[in-house]
């Protein structure tokens, strides 16, 4: 390979050397040499490998019967796909074996459709949490792709981790357009929808932004409220200061904090609103402001994050508590 790529070695030398080892030694070879070679040498490198009888074993064993074989064909198509194989990537994607779908995802940093996109989509949802943010940082990085297929479920989409899903990817890829299809979301019936939208506008500042949480930190359940106050903080809403010096004499433990450190976060005005705290009337609410004002920045920045806690997964809020 290195004397072809230098110019001192001929194509169908390539092939031949290439083709005498067996399929594991060369699948094992052209990822390794993936995370070495880019660029235009890798295309050069990858047309040569796709002329190969190894490639075409690589689409057999896609479409074979037993899923190991399927995820020897994932594997290597994550370094050598082009986009003649979109369909192969989509089924693969599709699978029915969470192994190969989890390795299909990252085929999308080869071969770029809305159609892949879709497909990602769809899969992250029923993934556990952990695994489906790293499926979204991959859809992520695929912006102009996957724009379209998330306005989509944003708009049409009814079920809940569907919803959840595309406004964790709203909220990741922060893309201005996508603000108006968040929104209706805050004023869904399904608690964990709001708090999922509710997180995603922390990473939209704009003045619909900042009235939709203000209207969420008037929400019954505490979780939602909790956000919104978070939120309010990271998008800097310096208009809402009244209604975060409000929410901080709330009755629940977890939004007067998230309060607080908003109006922290919001600088003078904010600090000026907790440094005006009196024990009366709410002894609650001062201490809060007190344990607040005494933080250091660095552990504001951290303790602040826009969503430090997960309240959006079950159970996870309580055991927080």
């Amino acid at each position: 390979v290195n004397a072809w790529l230098a110019g001192h070695a001929q194509q169908a030398v390539l092939i031949d050397h290439l083709e005498r080892l067996s399929f594991s030694e060369l699948s094992g070879f052209l990822q390794r040499l993936s995370l070495q070679v880019g660029g235009e040498d890798w295309e050069r490198l990858t047309e040569v490998v796709h002329r190969t009888y190894w490639f075409e074993e690589v689409r057999a064993r896609a479409i074979s019967t037993y899923w190991w074989r399927r995820l020897q064909a994932t594997q290597a198509l994550i370094a050598t796909a082009t986009p003649a194989e979109e369909p192969l990537i989509e089924a693969l994607i599709r699978d029915e074996q969470p192994a190969i779908q989890r390795a299909a995802v990252w085929c999308l940093r080869r071969v770029q459709s809305p159609r892949l996109a879709r497909a990602v989509l769809d899969l992250a949802g029923s993934q556990p949490r952990i695994l489906r943010r790293h499926i979204l940082e991959v859809l992520a990085e695929n912006r102009q792709q996957v724009l379209g297929p998330l306005v989509d479920s944003l708009t049409m989409g009814t079920e809940r981790d569907e919803v959840r899903t595309s406004l964790a990817l709203a909220e990741m890829m922060g893309v201005p357009g996508i603000l108006e299809h968040i929104l209706p979301h805050t004023m869904s019936d399904d608690l964990e929808v709001r708090i999922a939208a509710a997180r995603a506008l922390s990473a939209y500042p704009h003045p619909s932004s900042s009235q939709s949480l203000v209207s969420l930190l008037r929400d019954n359940a505490w979780q939602v409220r909790a956000q919104a106050a978070t939120g309010l903080g990271a998008i800097g809403a310096r208009e809402a200061v009244s209604d975060l010096d409000e929410a901080i004499t709330d009755p629940n433990w977890w939004v007067r904090l998230r309060s607080a450190l908003a109006l922290r976060r919001l600088g003078e005005p904010g600090v000026r609103l907790l440094e005006q705290r009196t024990p009366e009337p709410d002894a609650y609410a001062y201490e809060m402001a007190q344990y607040v004002l005494g933080l250091e920045n660095a552990a504001v920045a951290e303790y602040g994050g826009t969503h430090a806690v997960d309240f959006s997964e079950a159970l996870a809020s309580e055991q927080a508590a």
